[in-house]
This record gives structure tokens, sequence and C-alpha cells, in this order.
């Protein structure tokens, strides 16, 4: 098996040397390298922002991945400022923030995010994804749903994850807005990750029991 090809860009971000051989080992410890020539790692997102997104491009195996990042999600994790009581508390503008060093690179953090996503990348290779199949109304919450099934997985595989209560905050933050959360939606989230809801349809059935995300509160 040849190892997937593997960029960073922009070229010039200073820890690229550093996560190009994460990307590779995963592609390999996920049973990838067949299906998966290229990789390129994009961190240009111009906020720090949960929700990355990524492109398979080619038609068939091996594919052509592309996945669109912020820096933040492979550094170390930094304390959120508290907003301040008063405008007249109010910080000045935080100028721009220096290039990373070799001690921001977070090794954990690096390794969670491409595991995460490239499990989810196989998902959609295998036909366990059908992202047509969900209704509009419903992709938010179904997406915020298998990804709490894909780190229950990669748990359970004992591969790097995000934690069982990195996802409940998540969920919490996600769908308390739109309505209480009861101890029958903690059940649901409670099957998502010990594996009791495995399939799409069984996913989708689940989710439509949560509390709608068209009724939360816009800001």
């Amino acid at each position: 098996m040849t190892a997937p090809t593997v960029r960073v860009l922009p070229a010039d971000w200073p820890l690229c040397d550093q996560l190009a051989p994460l990307a590779v080992t995963a592609v390999e410890r996920l049973e990838l390298t067949e299906r998966i020539a290229a990789l390129t790692l994009i961190l240009d997102a111009l906020a720090a922002d949960d929700r990355p997104w990524f492109r398979l491009v080619g038609g068939g195996s091996p594919w052509r991945l592309a996945i669109w990042l912020h820096p933040d999600q492979v550094l170390r994790d930094r304390p959120r400022p508290q907003s301040p009581a008063s405008v007249w508390e109010m910080a000045p503008p935080v100028a721009e923030p220096l290039p990373p060093a070799a001690a921001d690179f977070s090794l954990p953090n690096a390794q969670r995010f491409l595991y995460q996503q490239l499990l989810l990348v196989r998902d959609l290779l295998d036909g366990a994804v059908t992202p047509r199949a969900v209704p509009a109304e419903l992709s938010e919450a179904f997406q915020e749903a298998w990804l709490v099934t894909v780190d229950g997985r990669l748990q359970r595989l004992g591969l790097p994850h995000q934690s069982a209560a990195e996802h409940r905050l998540r969920f919490l933050h996600v769908f308390a807005p739109a309505g209480v959360l009861t101890p029958g939606h903690w059940s649901v989230f409670n099957q998502l990750w010990d594996g009791g809801l495995a399939d799409q349809p069984a996913v989708l059935a689940k989710v439509r029991q949560l509390p709608s995300l068209g009724r939360r509160p816009r800001l």
C-alpha cells in the first residue's frame, strides 16, 4: 500500500511538518490508504469554527480529499475571554496574532480532529451516510448526532477521539436553546455514543425526537 500524499496549506504555515505525518498515520489506521490517494488540509478559515468541511474529488477510488479547518483545531486549547460587563470594560482591539510556535501545537487535538473527520469520510465512502436522504430541516441536528456515533466508535476502536463529556457539552449547546432537554433526550445521546443507534435511518428517527433546531432563538 502506498501512503497518501498529504499537503498542508498555506505551505508556509509554521507547523506543517508536525501535522502532515499525523494525517498519513490516521489514513493508514482507518484503512483508507487504497481509497484516498491525496489529502490536502487547508487552514484558511477566517475565524475559529468547530464545523470544518471537506470535499471528495474524483470519480471513484482512489479519491482526492480536501479538508478545510481553522488552525485552532490543532493547537493547544486557550481560555476564552469573558464577555465584558459593560461597553466601558471592553478591551482594545486584539492585534494580529503571531504565527504559532512549535509549543502551540497540540498532538491530542490534532489527532482527535483528524480521526473524527476521516472516519466520517469513510462513512460517506461506505454509504453508511447519504446526505441527500436527510431532510434539509434535520441536516444540522443529524450532523451533530452522527458525530456522536463517530467518536463513540473511535473510542471502542481505541483510536483518538473527542470524549463523551465534550460531546455532551456540544449536545447541550446545540439543542438546549430549542427546548428543555429531558432524560429521554439524554437517553438518545447515550444510545448514539454507545452504538445502540448504528445506521442512518435509526439515527434520523431519534433526531426527530430531539428539540427542533428551527425553534432556536435567533441572535
